[in-house]
């Protein structure tokens, strides 16, 4: 899947209308590179993302901020407690 540009910031806008003023704790299904991650990361208490292994960010990627743990693992079958996030986001994940 190409990368597509968003100058305007309309894709951001977005994702923060989606989340309350204090999101919590975050699950990002379908995280990629991390490429949505940074742009959000900044407003939750910790975010957690998951994707299939081959799509994580590799070594010498940008790094991600302290708050943003990344797991290799499923959407269909998560590794956390049921209950874990006060949030879940499902951004181009299919």
């Amino acid at each position: 899947m190409a990368i597509r540009s968003d100058a305007a910031g309309n894709e951001l806008s977005y994702l923060l209308d989606m989340l309350a003023d204090d999101p919590g704790c975050l699950l990002e299904v379908g995280c990629g590179d991390g490429r949505l991650t940074r742009k959000y990361a900044d407003r939750a208490a910790r975010v957690f993302g998951v994707d299939l292994p081959l799509t994580l960010p590799r070594a010498g990627s940008a790094p991600l901020p302290d708050s943003v743990n990344l797991a290799a693992a499923s959407g269909v079958q998560l590794p956390f407690p049921a209950g874990r996030f006060d949030h879940v986001l499902f951004a181009l994940s299919f």
